[in-house]
C-alpha cells in the first residue's frame, strides 16, 4: 500500500455518513473521501474510531491510508461473510443497563461483556436510572459485581454518579452499549450537554426504548479521549469467535470448567461437567450459563 507520505495528516474518523467522513485531525473536523486506489488495496472498510492519513487534492481531503487497528468492536456484517466494526480502537466499554423502564437485559449485558473481555476490551456496568427505583437485592445487577465487574450506578436526571463516570470516560475512547431506552444519550448529554443528543422515550407497551442513534459516531470529550453512542443493539453477532476460547468472556464458567472430566467440554450434555454441577449447587446462575451457551450455538453456526 502507497503510504501518504511523510506530509500526510493523521486524524481520526468521527462519524460517516453519505460516503463523507467526518475527521478529527486533533485542530479541527474535515470532511473527507476515500482515494480510489485505497479502495483497491486496502480490504478494510474504513470505520467509525479509524486512525487515517489526509492529503489535499485542491480543494478536497482525501483518506490515503488506512493505520492499524486495536481494540476493535465487531459484528457480523449483513451477509455473515464479512466483519463489520462497530468502532474502532476502542478503549473501554460501558455496558449500560437501567434499573427499570426497561428492565435489565440480562442476556444482553452479558453479551456485551463477554464481547469486550474476548477482544481485549477493558469493560464496566453502567446501572442508569437509579433517580426511578433502587436495586433491589437479588435482581442480578449486584452478581456482575461479584463477578469483577466495576459497576457504577447512574441518573442522568438527578446528575448521581455522573462524576465518577465523567472520571472514568476521561482520556480514553469508550463505547456506551446496551438496549435500546436505558439511556445511553441521555447520560452523554449530562456530561456534554454542546452535544444535544436526540432522547427517545419508551414505548407503553412493549416496555422497550425506542432507537434514536441510527449509526454510531464518535464525539470529543471535553477531558480529553472520545465518547461514542451506538444503535441498540438487540442482537449482536460476534465475529470470529473461536467457540473453544468463548468461555473466556464468563469467568466463573471459566474457572469451573478447569474440573471437568474433559478438557473440550462445551458443558451442554457431556458427562461429569463441572459447570453445570456449579449451576446445579447454586455456585453458577442459570442465566449465565444460558448466556454462554447461546453465544456458543452463534459461534458455532458462524464457522
Amino acid at each position: 500500500m502507497t503510504s501518504g507520505g511523510p506530509s500526510a495528516a493523521v486524524g481520526r474518523v468521527l462519524r460517516i455518513a453519505g460516503g463523507v467522513y467526518h475527521v478529527d485531525d486533533s485542530r479541527t473536523v474535515v470532511q473527507a473521501s476515500l482515494r480510489g486506489r485505497l479502495k483497491q488495496t486496502d480490504s478494510r472498510i474504513v470505520s467509525v474510531g479509524d486512525l487515517v492519513e489526509l492529503e489535499r487534492v485542491g480543494d478536497e481531503m482525501r483518506i490515503v491510508r488506512l493505520r492499524a487497528r486495536s481494540g476493535a468492536l465487531s459484528r457480523h456484517g449483513v451477509s455473515k461473510r464479512r466483519e463489520q466494526v462497530i468502532v474502532a480502537n476502542v478503549d473501554q466499554v460501558a455496558v449500560v443497563v437501567s434499573v427499570t423502564a426497561p428492565d435489565p437485559d440480562f442476556l444482553m449485558a452479558d453479551r456485551l461483556l463477554a464481547l469486550a473481555a474476548l477482544s481485549g476490551i477493558d469493560a464496566f456496568l453502567v446501572v442508569n436510572k437509579t433517580d426511578l427505583a433502587e436495586p433491589a437485592s437479588g435482581d442480578g445487577l449486584g452478581q456482575y459485581a461479584a463477578l469483577g465487574v466495576e459497576t457504577l450506578r447512574t441518573s442522568a436526571e438527578s446528575g448521581a454518579g455522573l462524576t465518577a463516570l465523567a472520571g472514568r470516560l476521561a482520556g480514553r475512547i469508550t463505547v456506551l452499549s446496551g438496549q435500546s431506552g436505558v439511556g445511553k444519550s441521555s447520560l452523554l448529554n449530562a456530561l456534554v450537554p454542546e452535544l444535544d443528543l436526540r432522547v427517545g422515550e419508551i414505548s407503553e407497551r412493549r416496555g422497550r426504548g425506542r432507537h434514536t442513534t441510527v449509526a454510531s459516531a464518535l464525539y470529543r470529550y471535553p477531558d480529553g479521549g472520545y465518547v461514542a453512542d451506538t444503535p441498540g443493539l438487540q442482537y449482536l453477532a460476534l465475529w470470529g469467535l473461536d467457540p473453544a476460547e468463548l468461555a473466556g468472556g464468563f469467568v466463573e464458567i471459566a474457572a469451573a470448567g478447569d474440573g471437568c472430566r474433559f478438557a473440550d467440554c462445551r458443558h451442554r450434555v457431556e458427562p461429569d461437567c463441572a459447570v453445570r454441577a456449579a449451576v446445579e449447587d447454586g455456585e453458577i446462575r442459570p442465566r449465565r450459563l444460558e448466556s454462554y451457551l447461546r453465544l456458543l450455538d452463534e459461534a458455532e453456526k458462524g464457522r
